[in-house]
């Protein structure tokens, strides 16, 4: 794939929280700058700490449609119940023993709603995606101390959904695979457990308006891939639940897991 990579001076507060205040560094004016240098061309965004580990099908294939935008939803993705390492906050948290637990999920469903994690997304080149990419900066500027993910949900919850032919696309998981995804094969990972809202605003509200709906949304019914009062054996493929420190009952899964260290970097894939 053509791709560039940049080296910038400084990034807005809203990429990270130690970050400046200057606008011309926040997420959506860089992709803003990207598509002019790059006239007519579609840009593919990642941040710099992901990966590619296979080739990507599926944003070639979305290339070729009408799409404008893409990017991964929680909202849209009946399964994105998260898991992580039983010793992930202990002393070996590199060291990873293949025993995960249930941490979180989104319970809520909507393919017209957003809630989004930004480390990949896809824009045309188009004057519907600069629509989108117009607001988002509004609402950077307007809600200092937010994530630039947060803004971004706002911006297409309020002001362009239903106003402009934006025609997205869902990304799956395995196009920003996060390490509390084990049992989700690779595109593009992301190897590191976020940050989560350490040191950020909340934003929920502003201007009566809503960073979300849930009241728009359907409340998903389906169990979770793997229960939550179950440890995952992701080595030997087992479900394991335990009392009282004893495993009381074991369940085989027909389930392949593809795990990396928080530390994997490009030097790891030769």
């Amino acid at each position: 794939l053509p791709y560039s990579i940049y080296e910038i001076p400084k990034i807005h507060s809203s990429v990270h929280p130690d970050g400046q205040d200057d606008l011309a560094f926040t997420k959506a004016n860089f992709i803003r700058f990207n598509m002019n240098k790059f006239s007519g061309k579609s840009i593919l965004y990642l941040d710099t700490d992901v990966f590619f580990v296979e080739y990507p099908h599926k944003i070639v294939e979305i290339s070729g449609t009408n799409c404008n935008f893409a990017i991964y939803n929680w909202l849209s993705d009946e399964h994105n119940e998260a898991y992580v390492p039983m010793n992930r906050n202990s002393d070996s948290q590199h060291e990873y023993a293949g025993f995960y637990v249930f941490s979180h999920h989104v319970a809520l469903y909507s393919s017209k709603q957003m809630l989004c994690s930004g480390g990949v997304q896809f824009y045309a080149n188009s004057d519907n995606a600069k629509y989108l990419l117009k607001f988002w900066q509004m609402v950077i500027n307007d809600a200092p101390g937010a994530s630039d993910d947060h803004c971004l949900d706002f911006a297409y919850n309020n002001f362009v959904l239903g106003e402009v032919d934006l025609r997205p696309v869902w990304l799956d998981k395995a196009y920003l695979r996060m390490p509390w995804w084990p049992h989700v094969k690779p595109v593009i990972l992301h190897p590191r457990f976020h940050g989560g809202g350490k040191g950020r605003r909340s934003f929920y509200e502003m201007n009566n308006r809503r960073r979300y709906y849930p009241e728009r949304c359907s409340i998903k019914e389906e169990p979770i891939c793997f229960p939550a009062d179950c440890i995952i054996d992701t080595k030997n493929r087992l479900l394991l639940k335990v009392r009282n420190g004893q495993v009381v009952d074991t369940r085989e899964i027909a389930q392949e897991f593809w795990i990396y260290p928080e530390d994997y970097s490009s030097e790891d894939k030769r």
